[in-house]
């Protein structure tokens, strides 16, 4: 028993103390690892220390703003001032008759679109009325000449009674030929009548034809009973009835005239006859005063040889014919067979010698063009004999026809009277010769694009519009040395538009930087590339350089150290 509890305990023993001396060894075992990691750790952190090579020093290359330059030349330049408007005729013509009458033919040319010569004749007018007037005046100058000659006779001696007779019977003569022709104009409207009766009559055929069709339709519906009257055309018809009973009437009425003219004709003679014996019987009575009666011949004599000259030319006056200049018919209103009366518009005629347009030219802008100008005195409104000499500057007048563009040139003629009041623009006048001579033409009415050509501005430098800062600021490059600086200039602006800026206030060989460089100040150093020259190279840096790499020395400490290291490459 007690060898067994010997042994227990001694087993107790042991497992009691297993514990208390377990962690003890791990805390020793742990502390001398880690003394070991630090200790290498810091022997091997000490050797490089001591061994690495010195570190180089380098500053920063210079910040350079590369920009883009041209070089200033100074140059001609020719000002173009931009305008619009539409194109015109030069002349726009009414053609208008100066007698009246019946159109009786009409030439080719007179239609809408026809083209037509200086004076050429368009329509002919019926002018048998005015033939009878020219024989009529002329009748009545030879009677009165006539009658002068019996003047004469009686103031040499009423002793030559035969002389006067045959003076009388040849006035006779003249007064029967008279009445003859005068007879004429009533047949000539006997014939117009017959003429008047025959379309009316034709006009009324055609309506019953028209009122026969119209009852057939409406009793082929059964709409007979019920139609109204003008349906049926009777309307129509009735008036178509009365108008050539009118007409009838009218034809009765010129025959009657014509039969009863014989009578009245020898009546007349008659009369004619007993006036010149009267006459005669005066001239005995008034040979006191021969030469009052000769001055009264004399002036009436010259009366009727102005009415002659006036029959001559309304007669051919019946003869109308186009304006004096090259021209085309715009607008044609009216056709043969149709009466017109004086100053009855027939027809509108433009000019095709020379097209217009009207161009506005704001006021700031003249002083930049060559404008046309006459001088004028004021005293007599007649044109000065020294004029300065005048310059038509050209334009090139473009239209966008469809899909495609086309371009005419032409001149400024001259300027309007005055400005226009609300915009104070001066509007020029342009003119395109011939118009109408090539494909497309130029026709009235189109609107167009005009680029006149200014004056010519010598010795000045052109800017590229973007170039220009604040207006009238330029940015240049200045050199010092071998290098270039930023500076700006404020200019005079002699011409400006959207693409580029003329001035003369820079010189020649300036280098002007067209990059925009907003944040840039002046004396900034550049690095320009200049159209046309050399490309700049980008300042070195390193050894020597301003800013570059520093020299410095490495020292070794320790074991093996003492020894200079090489000196690195830059």
């Amino acid at each position: 028993m007690s060898k067994d509890g010997k042994k227990s305990g001694n087993l107790k023993g042991g497992v009691s103390s297993a514990p208390t001396s377990t962690p003890m060894a791990r805390h020793l075992v742990g502390f001398a690892i880690s003394t070991a990691l630090l200790a290498t750790s810091f022997c091997v952190a000490l050797f490089f220390g001591l061994n690495q090579k010195e570190a180089e020093r380098h500053t920063p290359p210079p910040n350079i703003p590369s920009v883009n330059g041209i070089r200033l030349q100074a140059t001609d330049f020719t000002i173009h001032l931009p305008s619009q408007g539409r194109v015109q005729a030069r002349a726009l013509t009414s053609i208008n008759p100066e007698v009246s009458g019946r159109i009786i033919s009409i030439e080719p040319s007179f239609k809408e679109g026809g083209f037509f010569q200086p004076g050429q004749k368009l329509l002919t007018l019926d002018n048998s009325d005015y033939l009878s007037g020219v024989v009529k005046a002329k009748a009545t100058i030879t009677q009165l000449k006539a009658k002068l000659e019996l003047e004469k006779i009686g103031r040499a001696g009423y002793s030559n009674a035969v002389a006067v007779a045959k003076a009388n019977l040849e006035q006779a003569n003249v007064a029967l030929k008279l009445e003859i022709l005068e007879r004429a104009g009533y047949s000539n409207a006997l014939a117009i009548a017959r003429a008047n009766l025959a379309q009316s009559e034709a006009a009324l055929k055609l309506e019953l034809a028209r009122g026969d069709a119209a009852t057939n339709n409406l009793k082929r519906l059964g709409k007979l009973e019920k139609a109204s009257p003008l349906a049926k055309y009777e309307p129509q018809v009735a008036e178509a009835l009365a108008n050539t009973n009118a007409k009838r009437a009218t034809l009765e009425k010129a025959a009657e005239d014509l039969s009863k003219r014989p009578a009245q004709m020898e009546a007349n003679l008659i009369a004619k006859i007993k006036v010149a014996e009267v006459n005669l019987a005066e001239a005995s009575d008034n040979l006191k005063r021969p030469e009052q009666l000769e001055a009264e011949l004399l002036a009436q004599i010259r009366i009727a040889e102005s009415e002659a000259k006036q029959a001559a030319r309304n007669n051919a006056r019946t003869t109308i014919v186009a304006p004096q200049y090259h021209g085309r018919i715009t607008e044609k209103r009216v056709d043969i067979g149709q009466v017109i009366n004086a100053n009855t518009v027939l027809a509108t005629a433009i000019a095709t010698d020379y097209a217009e347009v009207r161009l506005p030219i704001s006021n700031h802008r003249l002083s930049y063009l060559n404008v046309p100008e006459q001088l004028i005195s004021t005293n007599n409104t007649e044109a000065l004999k020294q004029q300065p000499p005048t310059v038509h500057p050209n334009v090139k007048l473009t239209a966008k026809i469809g899909v495609d563009s086309h371009s005419w040139q032409g001149k400024i003629d001259r300027t309007e009277s005055r400005y226009d009041s609300a915009s104070q623009q001066l509007f020029l006048i342009a003119q395109v010769a011939e118009p109408y001579a090539r494909k497309p033409a130029l026709r009235a009415g189109l609107f167009v694009r005009a680029d006149i050509t200014g004056k010519t501005l010598d010795n000045v430098f052109i800017l590229p519009r973007h170039a220009v800062r604040r207006g009238n600021q330029v940015a240049l490059a200045i050199t010092d040395g071998d290098k270039k600086f930023l500076t700006t200039k404020e200019i005079e602006i002699l011409w400006s538009d959207e693409k580029v800026i003329i001035t003369r206030s820079l010189e020649p060989g300036d280098v002007l930087i067209t990059t925009p460089i907003e944040y840039a100040t002046k004396g900034d150093e550049l690095i320009v590339h200049i159209d046309g020259e050399a490309t700049p190279k980008s300042p070195p840096f390193g050894k020597g350089s301003k800013g570059g790499p520093m020299k410095g020395k490495n020292k070794s400490k320790g074991k093996g150290s003492g020894k200079k290291n090489s000196k690195p490459k830059a």
